[in-house]
């Protein structure tokens, strides 16, 4: 028996919430999260001190992830997500 499946799948479609614009990240509250991709671990945080030292932040969150391919968890990203003013967010992360 032969079973035909449609290729076309539906998307899944995930609530975001509304985007807000930034005037300047100088002086704001930062989140960082990262993957700790092997790749990317001599490059992050000399981003993550460059980002510090220009933007002079009040604050600083961070997630760093135990596994690089699953999402953060989402409790774990709405706590960073509400105590900051921007996120900067790595490949994968």
């Amino acid at each position: 028996m032969l079973d035909l499946i449609d290729p076309v799948g539906q998307p899944r479609v995930q609530a975001q919430a509304a985007r807000r614009t930034l005037d300047t990240p100088v002086g704001r509250r930062v989140g960082f999260i990262y993957n700790q991709y092997p790749a990317t671990r001599g490059f992050w945080p000399r981003l993550e001190r460059a980002l510090e030292e220009l933007a002079k932040p009040v604050s600083v969150e961070r997630a760093y992830k135990a596994n690089t391919w699953s999402p953060l968890e989402p409790a774990k990203f709405r706590q960073i997500a509400d105590a900051v003013d921007y996120l900067v967010v790595g490949v994968g992360a």
